[in-house]
């Protein structure tokens, strides 16, 4: 497997996000399984679907871990997947600075957001891709789902839009806990991106949330109807 592409035969992925998103919707029974039997023989799809806990490329460029918070060496292994993709960050993307400590930050704030907020913490994944100048991650699990999330708060009982939801969940000191020092953790991606070209995408429901461009912010969002997904996912792209 080249370090620039997720390669199935002659065919290949070249961003992350919506490879993995098409493996969450078939795990989710939203799409059918033979979606995938063209790229049973990747080693990354292979020890996905077989519900390994983690995987990671010969060259460290691309991995998943999944969440398993109740395993006594969860903490152990989870920090050093986060080393290993800050690693890649650095070395393999070239990210200059903080960035790649940044965005393990990022990946580790999303990481909680699934322990408190999925009601479904078996199904988490972490995942992220290193290539030459660019840096990607996916965080997503199939569990409750924002609006659901919102909800369990009467401050946001009333609430039927999942789009509504992704704007306020994104949105910095937003959560459905009644305390002023929850809702920040969105607040990593949007300060390691800051000055990046970076591309991002969260789904939740029938809605996506995109932004994309120099300094992304929810200011330049645009927010669209799509397939039903299960849960919470957050995809990350960024490029010095």
């Amino acid at each position: 497997m080249q370090p620039e592409t997720i390669q199935a035969g002659t065919l290949e992925a070249t961003t992350l996000g919506p490879f993995v998103e098409l493996l969450f919707l078939v795990a989710g029974n939203r799409l059918p399984t033979l979606a995938l039997d063209w790229l049973g023989s990747m080693d990354f799809v292979r020890t996905w679907r077989q519900g390994q806990s983690e995987w990671l490329s010969p060259s460290s460029h691309l991995g998943f871990i999944r969440t398993q918070f109740e395993s006594d060496d969860w903490h152990t292994r989870s920090t050093q997947f986060l080393l290993r993709a800050q690693q890649a960050a650095r070395t393999i993307s070239k990210l200059p600075g903080n960035l790649p400590g940044q965005m393990a930050a990022a990946i580790q704030e999303l990481e909680a957001n699934i322990q408190e907020h999925s009601g479904a913490v078996p199904t988490g994944v972490l995942v992220y891709r290193a290539t030459s100048n660019v840096f990607e991650f996916v965080v997503a699990d199939r569990g409750v789902g924002l609006l659901s999330s919102l909800r369990s708060s009467p401050r946001y009982s009333g609430l039927i839009d999942h789009g509504i939801s992704l704007e306020l969940a994104l949105t910095d000191g937003i959560s459905r806990h009644n305390d002023s020092g929850r809702g920040h953790g969105f607040r990593p991606i949007f300060q390691g991106l800051s000055d990046l070209n970076g591309y991002l995408r969260f789904r939740s429901g029938d809605h996506a949330l995109v932004m994309d461009g120099t300094t992304p912010d929810l200011a330049t969002a645009q927010i669209a109807q799509k397939p039903t997904i299960d849960g919470f996912f957050a995809s990350v792209r960024c490029e010095p």
